[in-house]
Formats: structure tokens, sequence, C-alpha cells
């Protein structure tokens, strides 16, 4: 039978909790984009040079934490 190490790998305590980080970032207005498009394609390619403007991305990392040592792990 397999033992999982639950234990923190710096000082060994068991004190240890499950932490997860959340990111998000939001995409802008891309001038270089909006500046070819309106080169290409005049005041509609402007517009469309905006497409994707303020999408968000969320990205989560979870990782394990010891409440003693404050050492973070996977």
């Amino acid at each position: 039978m397999n033992s999982v190490n639950v234990g923190c790998p710096k000082c060994g305590s068991l004190n240890v909790k499950v932490v997860s980080d959340i990111t998000e970032t939001t995409k802008g207005f891309g001038a270089g984009k909006g500046c070819l498009g309106y080169i290409c394609f005049g005041p509609i390619g402007l517009l469309c040079g905006m497409l994707g403007m303020g999408e968000t991305e969320t990205r989560t990392n979870t990782y394990r934490m010891c409440a003693d040592c404050g050492a973070r792990f996977k």
C-alpha cells in the first residue's frame, strides 16, 4: 500500500492547507491591429481592430501551503 505524503516537505508539519490563486487578465484595444485595419479598410477596419477587446482570461493555480512555515508546494 502506498502512503500519500501530505506533510510539508520543508518542516514536516501536517498543518497543510490547499490554496487556489485566481488571476484574471483583460485584453485592451490593439493599436497595431486598429491602425493596420484603418490602412487596409478605412474606418470600418479601425472598428474591426477593436474585435476581441474586453475579453477576459481566467487562470487558476492550486497548490498546498504549510500553515506553520509558509512553504508552498504542489
